[in-house]
């Protein structure tokens, strides 16, 4: 295999997807993983092509101020592909992750100095200990791991920095004898109950004595119920969750919770307002604006979820199960409004048509939930385009040492 070719550049930039982003000596674009934006390094090119080229930074000539050793030891080129910014300081990422959102609505939305707010940091210091969920991949020898960075292999991992207690628990007694099957979801809640999600292969489960008798088991074919109670608990500020197996939940708790507050604040729900909470899930943000006054309808397209949203809200809640666009043209047909809608579609947006159908549903302020700053920046065009303004979008760094980004954004109709 031939070697790839080194270049000394200097990173001006950063990318969508947490690498620095410099020049080649060609003027060619070149994206550069475990680099920092403003740093002098000598890069490994790995991937060029026409337009753009890709590498990793094999050596540092003149360090960012912002430079740390990472926390944790599988963290590197090569290696575990779960966290992209592990080099940089908690609180230099959260000024990258507001650059990198900033950009987007720049170049995708074509916004001129989008109004972006400072990131909220949720899990403040060292930025470790706040997952409760992770999803692992057995090697060939069923030990459990993650992906290595742009690569179907697995980097085999006992201990992941990034667990809170409870979840490295059920990681720890989850063991390593997973041949066959394709991943194990391992997940704690706000009492330390903790969970294991089996997502069989095609071979027959391994034997499941080894696995501690404390800890729920969970197939999820089904869902079914294996061993133990399968059902978690959230607490978000005052408000208690039920979130069954296989159900979507924030996979940090003060994340949510942040996320969730600026919902509130965002929404500025009147008493009595009708709410529409799109993509509503088990109920986080309808359960929060129940309570601060909100008439809330929620719609969601898992049943599995809005069986736990009918638990989580208010009995006067209606809870819609049907895809989002389905449901909102019916609540179109037959002429429903309401003062605020919340968003918080998946990764890929809600896309522009749908947004605006919600947004024509909406008589005052529209907060949208991101995952995806590339996502949002096509709706918020979307919605300009249909009169509305984009009044903050609040970049959240729930997923420290990711490249990942929730983002909180609020649109007003014009008076």
């Amino acid at each position: 295999m031939t070697a790839a070719r080194t270049e000394t550049i200097t990173a001006d930039g950063i990318a969508h997807g947490g690498e620095a982003v410099g020049r080649l000596a060609d003027g060619k674009a070149c994206f550069v993983a475990h680099a920092i934006p403003g740093e002098t390094v000598v890069v490994a090119v790995e991937d060029e092509r026409k337009r753009f080229a890709r590498g990793t930074a094999v050596e540092v000539v003149e360090p960012s101020p912002h430079r740390v050793t990472p926390p944790c030891p599988h963290f590197g080129p090569g290696r575990c592909g779960g966290c992209r910014l592990q080099h940089i300081s908690p609180a230099h990422q959260a000024v990258l992750l507001r650059r990198i959102v900033t950009e987007q609505l720049e170049r995708i939305a074509r916004l001129e100095d989008p109004p972006v707010a400072e990131t909220v940091r949720p899990h403040g210091g060292d930025g470790l200990g706040y997952r409760n969920r992770a999803r692992f991949t057995p090697d060939g020898s069923g030990h459990l791991g993650f992906h290595r960075a742009a690569s179907h292999e697995v980097e085999p991992v006992a201990t992941c920095p990034l667990l809170e207690p409870a979840a490295q628990a059920a990681r720890e007694a989850a063991g390593d004898t997973w041949q066959g099957v394709d991943a194990v979801v391992v997940r704690s809640d706000a009492d330390g109950h903790r969970s294991i999600e089996v997502h069989p292969g095609d071979d027959p489960l391994p034997p499941l004595t080894p696995h501690a008798p404390d800890t729920a088991l969970i197939g999820t074919d089904g869902p079914v119920a294996l061993r133990g109670d399968p059902r978690l608990r959230e607490q978000v500020g005052e408000v208690s969750l039920r979130v069954s197996p296989t159900v979507f939940f924030q996979p940090s708790r003060a994340g949510a919770s942040a996320l969730t507050d600026l919902v509130r604040t965002e929404a500025a729900v009147r008493t009595g307002e009708r709410v529409l909470d799109a993509y509503a899930g088990v109920g986080l943000f309808g359960a929060a604006l129940a309570a601060d006054g909100g008439r809330v309808t929620a719609v969601e397209g898992d049943p599995l979820a809005t069986e736990d949203a009918l638990v989580n809200l208010p009995a006067d809640a209606e809870v819609i199960t049907a895809p989002v666009p389905e449901a909102v043209a019916e609540l179109a047909q037959d002429g429903e409004r309401f003062g605020v809608v919340v968003l918080d579609p998946p990764r890929k947006g809600a896309g522009p048509e749908s947004v605006v159908a919600l947004a024509d549903r909406c008589d005052r302020t529209l907060v949208y939930v991101s995952c995806d700053p590339a996502a949002l920046a096509r709706d918020t065009r979307a919605l300009i385009d249909h009169g509305w303004r984009l009044a903050r979008a609040t970049p959240v760094d729930q997923f420290t040492h990711s490249a990942h980004v929730e983002i909180v954004a609020r649109f007003e109709r014009p008076a």
